[in-house]
């Protein structure tokens, strides 16, 4: 279990941040785990730097849309569509239920779904009102 909890971060402090630019500049793909404020912009500003890195973003979230929770439905549908257009791929209406690693090192995380993301990195957001 060591080797996943090595690439698994509460985002939560300016080391996260850091460790998070490192990770994105290698071009890897990395998952974002909650669909909130700092989830949504940080999948955002990844999608636009993997652009130029070749890595790719995924962000899973349970609601139906980015920022769900506190915004109207149309603004959720607005802020989801933009997150989208720099690239991010989402997947709504679904919560983690299992994180295990491949045979070449990756992790892969298993939704309740049934959808699986194979990444190298997964930030998980913590965000409560």
């Amino acid at each position: 279990m060591g080797f996943v909890t090595d690439k698994v971060t509460l985002f939560r402090s300016v080391a996260d941040f850091q460790q998070l630019h490192e990770v994105a500049g290698k071009g890897g793909h990395i998952t974002i785990i909650g669909g909130g404020f700092l989830g949504s912009e940080l999948a955002c500003a990844l999608g636009y730097k993997t652009k130029s890195t070749k890595g790719s973003v995924t962000q899973v979230y349970p609601e139906y849309g980015n920022m769900a929770k506190v915004l109207p439905e149309y603004l959720s549908r607005w802020t989801t569509d933009k997150v989208k257009s720099e690239g991010v791929d989402i997947i709504t209406h679904s919560t983690v239920k299992d994180v295990t690693t491949t045979p070449d090192g990756k992790l892969k995380l298993s939704c309740d779904t049934g959808k699986e993301v194979g990444f190298i990195y997964t930030f998980s957001l913590v965000y409560t009102l």
